[in-house]
């Protein structure tokens, strides 16, 4: 009966093991162009932009910020994206992600942060969704944003904004907490990982980002 038993166990554990490779492997859509982190310390890039999309999708957010340290600096080829390879491209996946409210002074300091180190990579550099930034990398820091743009309407410093982010940004990680002081969750929402998984197989076919996000003024040629 032991003997049974023990074989029943090993016949369970190989089957969930099974199933939990089959959905790690399991296509969820594809992407037109690579998906790259390489430089997601330092530029724009399109796992970063990813990325912020699906937290900002996730938490119906105006707008989205997700950290550098979230992204490994890998490159997911063009073609299928599996779970696996998504997830895969990420730091911390099992991080949630929370909606906060923060004026749109809030929002440039924190742009200015995520800049300040430029031309030297940071893990501080951020990744954004439903904004349009210009600056200048070669100013000095703290005064290196040119304009912000929300959707096609100028930043309003004294408007609160709904943003989603990582919650460990949320909590000032990074030197972030010079800004985003008593900061708390409006919502806390999915993880990361699953948020972007789930974004990617509402979208089906990731088109690559037209226009430049981040666009750096000191570069007029890239």
């Amino acid at each position: 009966m032991r003997v049974s038993s023990a074989l029943g166990i090993s016949v369970v554990c190989l089957a969930l093991a099974l199933s939990a490779g089959a959905a790690r492997a399991e296509v969820l859509g594809s992407s037109a162009v690579p998906l790259s982190a390489e430089k997601a310390k330092e530029a724009e890039c399109p796992l970063g932009d990813l990325a912020a999309d699906a937290a900002g999708s996730a938490m119906q957010a105006e707008l989205a910020l997700v950290q550098a340290s979230q992204l490994r600096p890998a490159v997911i080829p063009a073609g299928n994206l599996t779970r696996e390879a998504l997830t895969g491209a990420l730091l911390y996946p099992d991080e949630e992600i929370v909606l906060v409210r923060i004026s749109g002074e809030q929002l440039q300091s924190a742009l200015e942060r995520g800049l300040s180190m430029l031309p030297k990579p940071s893990t501080a550099f951020l990744q954004v969704s439903g904004i349009t930034v210009t600056f200048r990398s070669d100013a000095a820091a703290g005064h290196r944003v040119d304009q912000i743009k929300v959707g096609r309407e100028a930043l309003s410093l004294a408007k609160e904004y709904r943003v989603a982010m990582p919650a460990s940004l949320a909590k000032g990680a990074l030197g972030y907490f010079r800004i985003f002081k008593n900061l708390e969750a409006e919502t806390t929402g999915p993880a990361l990982g699953d948020a972007l998984c789930n974004f990617v197989s509402a979208t089906g076919v990731i088109p690559p980002v037209v226009e430049p996000r981040l666009r750096d003024l000191s570069k007029p040629d890239e």
